[in-house]
């Protein structure tokens, strides 16, 4: 049997001590980091969040190796494991900051209150309605608007045609449009009752000087 089949099933088999499957699982870790390492830095372009991903996969393949259904295929499947790291980083350490940009082109054709909101107001309901996509559109987007990568970038990281690339962005704006504008419209306040007229007593003639009975 191949020596990574075997490191495998030894890391998963239940019937091994505690100390045995760790041992093994610490000769994967010895056998993938660098290749790993790799991997998410070709993603990340970043040493310390490609080795934060690299620790992370580790974990999540040492908790899910039973469900690897062939030891062999382990090299793949664990890929994919750190694959998967390296998007979780790019999605939640780089902050949405350029949603009001992506709000102005996106809206640059949409006249009235909705080019009035406040940058503040107006970033939290793109970051609202971008969560509100389809995921395949809400992934580009975030990548090309939010994160600041070129559409060419986006087709490399997400290993996709650039021509899917560009449809899924187009689609997206589209999308935003719609969404923001129906956001706005459920957010216009009921137009306020006009105040009802108040009886005011008005006196048929002036008594001037008054009368003494009104004294």
């Amino acid at each position: 049997m191949h020596e990574i089949e075997q490191l495998v099933n030894n890391a998963r088999n239940g019937r091994h001590a505690k100390d045995v499957r760790q041992e093994a699982f610490a000769q994967l870790v010895g056998e993938f980091y660098e290749t790993a390492f790799r991997w998410a830095f070709s993603r990340l372009n970043d040493a310390d969040l490609a080795q934060d991903a690299v620790q992370e996969a580790f974990v999540v393949a040492y908790q899910k190796l039973h469900q690897l259904e062939e030891p062999k295929a382990f090299a793949g499947w664990f890929k994919q494991i750190v694959l998967s790291q390296t998007y979780r980083l790019l999605r939640d350490t780089r902050p949405l900051a350029n949603a009001v940009n992506l709000s102005q082109e996106i809206m640059a054709s949409e006249p009235g209150p909705v080019a009035q909101i406040e940058n503040d107001e107006l970033k939290e309901r793109v970051m609202t309605a971008v969560q509100a996509l389809p995921e395949k559109e809400q992934v580009v987007t975030k990548l090309f608007y939010l994160n600041g990568y070129s559409q060419k970038e986006i087709a490399r990281l997400l290993e996709l045609p650039l021509t899917t690339v560009k449809k899924r962005l187009q689609y997206a704006r589209q999308n935003l449009r719609g969404i923001l504008v129906s956001m706005m419209d459920a957010f216009v306040p009921e137009p306020e009752p006009a105040p009802a007229p108040v009886p005011i007593p008005v006196r048929s003639r002036s008594v001037y000087p008054p009368d003494v009975s009104e004294w």
